[in-house]
């Protein structure tokens, strides 16, 4: 999975899209370059742009492992964007795993529904 992010800081959210085969140590990468990132704070909001994902290849037990990696904090909105069938079965997974660790996530089909929701106050 080629997978990118941008942060901006000035909106305090961190912006992540992935295209192509969504797989486990692409997905494990990503967010260990995030969590390394000296730009990056764990308070931010995030975006997960899924819509160009074609594939995926992740591990149910490695789902369970992602979600529950405290890179955020518990409370910051994290919004993901899945309009396929797939992605949003798998984003709906990682939204219950992170859930259950105090995280504040929603799965939606489309982008402007997961920004109005990432600009609302909690």
């Amino acid at each position: 999975m080629p997978a990118a992010y941008r942060i901006d800081p000035e909106r305090a959210i961190v912006l992540s899209r992935a295209w192509g085969t969504l797989g486990d140590a692409d997905i494990t990468a990503h967010y260990t370059a995030l969590a390394a990132d000296p730009a990056f704070d764990p308070a931010y909001r995030q975006l997960v742009d899924l819509r160009e994902v074609t594939a995926v290849d992740l591990s149910a037990a490695h789902i369970a492992e992602i979600a529950k990696r405290a890179v955020f904090r518990p409370g910051a909105r994290r919004a993901y964007v899945a309009p396929t069938d797939v992605a949003f079965g798998v984003a709906r997974m990682l939204e219950a795993y992170a859930e259950s660790i105090g995280g504040d996530v929603e799965v939606f089909r489309d982008l402007p529904s997961a920004e109005r929701w990432l600009d609302q106050a909690p």
